[in-house]
Order: structure tokens, then sequence, then C-alpha cells
């Protein structure tokens, strides 16, 4: 430990101190590391369904403790009441999909060449692994990474981000009531420093990243360069497209739950709305109207849809792009503001639609993290794919249409890791693997699913013979 403390303030109201933590320092990540290590052998000779049972009964206990977990998920990150109680499910789900793979395990059994003999393949762990996790989604995202990194045999210390951690220690909290050894899945808390700290560190044979594009390339660069593997997720500037053929309230409803819920605090949620012409002005006007009429407010108030971002600052960040579209020439037909009052206090900006954006726009090019989606007409669909293709990230694509051929036709053209038909851009399985094209990853490993355990494991193949005459 170092003698820093981590302090957490109310995102509704920044003057509220809501948590704080004892921070690590470098040789507090070493340490952890080294236990992590030592604990590791043990842990990967347990047979595989019994660290299954171990994660159903995690799952268990995050269960009953659901109302417990939201609680700190709205009082640190600052999401709907809802929303937190949702995403603690989910993170229970995750782990229940993982023991089920910790179960099965994974490999083939072959015959082999050689008469009399067998060949299979088997999954073998990578030891120690390192996992760095945002803010936003607080026990569901560091759930997808602890969960298949256990199910496959592995230790793994855990960074959760700064402003947020009191949700992955309740998870890790349920694991070690659940029967994970204490040493076998820990967290080291801290700011940049301690998360270079943990990639660099020789015991970590793999990390895991969530977060925003330049940290993660510099880690994977860190991480590579002693041969460590590197995953991840890096971001999204994500496309709904609306073709002419589409229902226009479901594309309006797929809009404002892309791109408003959560406060637009998702690597997946929308940014840009792109429209066919002949239904451009009037999803455009229905939708800046429906941005309108969204009610701000803090994650445990009544009647919120929705809630602030992560802190002043963060909200600040978002107005400054939007200023910059503005000033640029762009329209913002709702929202464009911070709210008076007493919402003036935490990180609230209103929602808000823009028109008449253009490249060079932040809104338009970049990751802006909060409630702004910029509308764009299209004269085709093949207009309207290339739009969406049309900037540096490739996360995950939507289409709102009603003729299955153009439907086909987007998912095979829309250059993103994940594509919708007629659903949200945010939205992700467990059993469903995750992660996008071109910046909005720094590799090719995807996350969740069957392919989570990939990553964290090696394929090993075993060839047997009984040790008798052949034949």
């Amino acid at each position: 430990m170092s003698n820093d403390a981590i302090v957490c303030r109310n995102p509704a109201d920044a003057r509220q101190i809501v948590a704080r933590y004892d921070a690590h320092d470098a040789d507090g990540v070493a340490a952890a590391c080294a236990r992590a290590h030592a604990a590791q052998p043990a842990w990967a000779m347990l047979p595989g369904p019994r660290r299954g049972e171990l994660l159903h009964r995690a799952a268990d206990l995050l269960q009953r403790r659901g109302q417990r977990l939201a609680q700190t998920i709205v009082a640190e990150e600052g999401k709907l009441r809802a929303d937190a109680a949702g995403e603690v499910r989910r993170a229970a789900a995750v782990l229940r999909f993982h023991a089920g793979e910790a179960e099965r395990g994974g490999g083939d059994l072959r015959d082999a060449a050689e008469p009399g003999g067998l060949a299979f393949t088997r999954r073998r762990a990578l030891g120690v692994v390192g996992l760095i996790t945002p803010w936003n989604f607080p026990i569901a995202i560091p759930a997808w990474k602890l969960a298949p990194a256990l199910a496959a045999g592995n230790a793994a210390v855990i960074k959760p981000a700064s402003a947020a951690p009191g949700a992955t220690l309740g998870l890790l909290d349920a694991l070690r009531e659940a029967g994970v050894p204490e040493d076998v899945a820990q967290a080291v808390l801290g700011g940049a420093d301690v998360g270079r700290a943990l990639v660099d560190d020789p015991h970590v044979r793999a990390v895991s990243f969530t977060g925003s594009t330049a940290v993660g390339r510099e880690l994977a660069e860190r991480a590579r360069a002693r041969g460590a593997r590197f995953q991840g997720e890096l971001g999204g500037n994500n496309p709904l497209v609306v073709l002419a053929d589409a229902d226009p309230e479901l594309a309006l409803a797929l809009a404002c739950e892309g791109a408003f819920a959560a406060a637009g605090q998702k690597c997946t949620a929308t940014r840009r709305l792109i429209v066919q012409e002949p239904l451009y002005e009037q999803v455009l006007e229905a939708f800046a109207g429906r941005a309108r009429s969204l009610r701000m407010g803090a994650g445990d108030s009544d009647g919120a849809q929705v809630p602030p971002l992560i802190s002043p600052a963060a909200a600040e960040d978002v107005a400054g792009a939007v200023t910059q579209a503005r000033t640029l020439g762009a329209d913002v037909l709702a929202g464009g503001v911070r709210p008076d009052g007493e919402l003036r206090h935490g990180g609230f900006y209103a929602p808000t639609v823009i028109a008449g954006a253009q490249p060079g726009m932040r809104v338009l090019d970049d990751e802006v993290f909060g409630p702004v989606c910029a509308v764009l007409p299209a004269r085709d669909l093949d207009d309207a794919i290339a739009l969406a293709n049309a900037v540096p990230y490739g996360l995950s694509a939507s289409v709102c249409t009603n003729d299955l051929a153009h439907a086909l036709r987007f998912v095979r053209g829309a250059e993103a890791g994940m594509v919708h038909v007629n659903r949200p851009t945010p939205g992700a399985d467990p059993h469903m693997p995750f992660g996008g094209l071109k910046a909005s990853t720094a590799s090719g490993w995807r996350e969740q699913g069957q392919e989570a355990v990939r990553f964290f494991s090696d394929q090993q193949t075993v060839y047997v013979h009984g040790g008798g005459p052949a034949g």
C-alpha cells in the first residue's frame, strides 16, 4: 500500500464524498503478483468442475447481494437504480456461463496415427493474468474478465478504475466467500502508474484491458515488448443506420436507447444516427423532440431517465466537443448545455442532438463519451454503409430495416466487430464474442463467450500410447 488515498465522489453531486480506499504503489503490485504466482498452480490443479462450482456459488452470492451492490454502483458510478441492478444480474450470468465452461473443459479427442494410441488436445492455464477495467461497468466488465480467467485455471490481479472500485471489490468478496483462494483473485488500486506496474510485472503472462485507445495502445506495446499476451477493447464511435423501409417508431426507440441510456457512457453507445433521406427530416425532428423530453436526475431519484456522467470534468469534456461542433457550423437541435440549479454540482449534460456535423468535428470523428448523437443523411444503402465506416473505430453497428436483403448487405459491408439488425448498438450476451475492428481493438482477441477462455489459456496437444507393442 502507499500513503495515497482514492476518493470517490458522488457523480450527481461532486461535493459529496461517498467512499475512500487505500491505494497501492509499485511495490504493492509486485507483492500481489508474487502471491498470485505462488497460489496459481494449486488453483490450476483443482478439477474444472470444482472451479465451476465455486463460480456458481459466487453468482448466487452476487444475486443475494444485488441490492447492496447496485447501491454501490449508483453511489460511485451514478447509474440509474434499475440499470445498476441489471448490471449485477449480468455479472452473475457471466459467472454462471464460465462456470459451465470450467465444467466442460476444452479440447478434442482423436485417434492417433499409430495403432493403439490416442491423441487429444486440452486447454492449459497461462499462470498469472493482469486485468484493467473501466468505471462505466464497474462489476460487469470485471466479471467478464475474471470469470474466464479463473475458469481456465489462472490467478488474476485486477486494477479497477479509481472512480468506482467498490463494486469490483464486492465481486472479489463474493468469489472469496464462495471458496476461491484470496491470492488467486486480488485487486490493486491506484492510477496509471499502478496499471503500468501491473502490465510490466514479469509474473503477468497476459493482460486484458478495457479503456481509451491511447492508453490501450501504450499498454499493448509494453506487454508485447516482454512477450506477454494482450487483449484490448478500446472504444467506439458506433452508427445506427435507418433505411427508408424502416419503422420510424422502432428507429426512434433504438436511437434513444443507444444514444442516451447510461448518459451515453457505453463504448457501444450510438454516436451517429445515419438516416436515409426519405425519412431524414421526420426522424431528425422526432429524435430531437424526444431528447428534449428526457429527464436528467441522480441515479437513485424517482423518474430520472438520464443519469450524470462520472464527473463534472467528464461533462465539461463533452461540452467542449459540442462547442467545437457548433463553432464549426453544426446545428445543436436539442441539449448542448449543462443544467442549472442543484444539478450543476454533478456531471450532468443534457441529451444532445446535432445536425450538420462534418469531418474534423470531434462529435463525428472521436468517441465523445456522453449523451451526444450526430444525425447524418444518407442517399441510399451504399452511402449509409460508407458513412458508417468513415471513422477510425469499428466496435458496433446497427441497421434498422424491414428488408432482409438490405440487412444482409449491411452486415457484409459494416466494418464492425458486432452488427445488430433492428436492435440498438449496445448489447452483448455472455455466450457471444465481444470486440471490435480497426481502432476499437488492440489485438484480434475477443472477450466473452468461449473466445474469452481461449485468450486466457494455451492449447496443449497430447499423444498417448499404452506402452506395449504397436498393433
